[in-house]
């Protein structure tokens, strides 16, 4: 049984689908840009490998570590995902991105994650609204990225 206790988050914004989509795939520069997620231990080409996710829930610096495994970097369908947990059936999350352009200038961004087993059932194991919450700003935090680099 999934556990959707992160809402999906979808945002639109007016830049376009390969400008986001080189910030998001650069798992190595999560941390240069945004306050809540950054990646250690990230291979330069990381899908089918393990990593080191870092989560601050305040974005105040202080970091709690997951392992995780990268599951996928498609830079054609604009595509990142990543799942890690904890044994036993106790915790998964299951974690994706997806960029959809809908125009030249105008892009989707679906950020998403499903968590299963006991502890979201329960809704323990993470801070789930503070979570959702960060889904928001690192959308956010893309848009400002995508705009700061954008010739004038």
């Amino acid at each position: 049984r999934t556990t959707h206790l992160s809402p999906r988050i979808t945002s639109r914004r007016a830049s376009p689908t390969a400008a986001q989509a080189l910030v998001v795939s650069d798992l190595r520069t999560w941390g240069e840009w945004n306050a809540w997620t950054k990646f250690e231990d990230v291979d330069e080409n990381p899908a089918g490998t393990d990593a080191r996710l870092l989560a601050s829930f305040d974005g105040d610096g202080t970091w709690k570590e997951y392992a995780c495994q990268i599951l996928a970097v498609d830079h054609d369908r604009h595509f990142l995902n990543w799942a890690g947990g904890v044994p036993c059936g106790l915790f998964h999350g299951n974690h994706w991105i997806i960029l959809t352009p809908e125009s030249e200038t105008r892009t989707r961004m679906e950020h998403n994650e499903d968590f299963t087993g006991l502890l979201p059932a329960l809704n323990l194991g993470m801070p789930f609204e503070k979570v959702a919450r960060n889904y928001v700003y690192i959308n956010e935090a893309v848009k400002r990225v995508v705009e700061a680099r954008a010739p004038d």
